[in-house]
């Protein structure tokens, strides 16, 4: 089939410089170089003239960068693809820089573990990462959200965690014994644009058997037992005069008159 020469996108990574791509399509003579050209016009006044792309990306064939003096967040830009040589123009894509933010990945990228349940079958851990270098979080330029997934290796499911504004965030219930891949990427707050995944951290805890999950316990039982013995032989030994009378009374003195309480001894 035909396919006409087109845009394939416009990209900001951190809402101060982007780029837009495009393709010729299956017309072979506007496959080489400088045979297409991308015009932009930045919609400030109703009258705004049309201009060439300020900068042909030489190493990257069909791109256009635009620098920070071209760009100007909550204006609308307009970007047409047209034939250099017959002034033709085959697609434009109109947009708002920060519609086309898609943020960098987030990286270093760790976990630590949390704790481990008394049975040995799950556990917890901590998630922790930095933003994406490229994004001026600090000085409040960009304001970031990250969703975090994870996956039973190899698996073809990907769990997720609610949206979160730190660089850390709980995952709760994974199962020992299991190997786990997670993953973070991140959003401008109150956009949908999901960058790129950052690179995957692998988390395995291994299995405890069941006589080894329940050894604490035993020993916080016998531990237990002995502190109550030695606490029931202190309370003997301080009450020893009091048992002796309880268990071997005195001899009650003869009420006969004449009768030596000697004797009876």
């Amino acid at each position: 089939p035909v396919v006409s020469p087109h845009l394939t996108g416009c990209r900001s990574s951190e809402l101060v410089t982007f780029r837009c791509w495009w393709s010729s399509g299956t017309f072979s003579n506007l496959s080489e170089p400088e045979a297409l050209g991308l015009f932009f016009q930045k919609k400030i006044t109703p009258s705004s003239e049309w201009q060439e792309c300020p900068e042909y990306t030489a190493s990257v064939q069909n791109e256009c960068y635009f620098s920070r003096d071209f760009t100007q967040i909550w204006k609308m830009y307009c970007v047409q693809l047209r034939s250099t040589t017959h002034n033709i123009t085959y697609d434009e894509q109109c947009f708002t820089v920060e519609n086309i933010v898609y943020p960098d990945p987030p990286v270093s990228l760790n976990w630590t573990l949390l704790n481990i349940s008394r049975s040995g079958m799950n556990f917890d851990i901590m998630v922790r990462w930095a933003p994406p270098p490229s994004a001026e979080v600090q000085t409040g330029w960009m304001n970031l959200k990250y969703e975090v997934h994870y996956r039973v290796r190899n698996s073809s499911h990907w769990d997720k965690l609610d949206l979160e504004g730190g660089t850390q965030q709980s995952v709760y219930g994974l199962h020992t014994g299991k190997h786990y891949e997670l993953r973070v990427r991140c959003t401008m707050s109150a956009f949908k644009n999901f960058g790129d995944f950052s690179d995957s951290v692998f988390v395995h805890v291994p299995s405890i058997s069941s006589q080894e999950s329940m050894l604490p316990m035993r020993l916080l039982m016998i531990l237990g037992v002995v502190m109550l013995l030695i606490f029931l032989i202190l309370i003997l030994l301080s009450q020893q005069h009091r048992l002796m009378v309880i268990l071997l009374p005195p001899v009650p003195a003869p009420k006969i008159k004449g009768i030596d309480p000697e004797l009876l001894k």
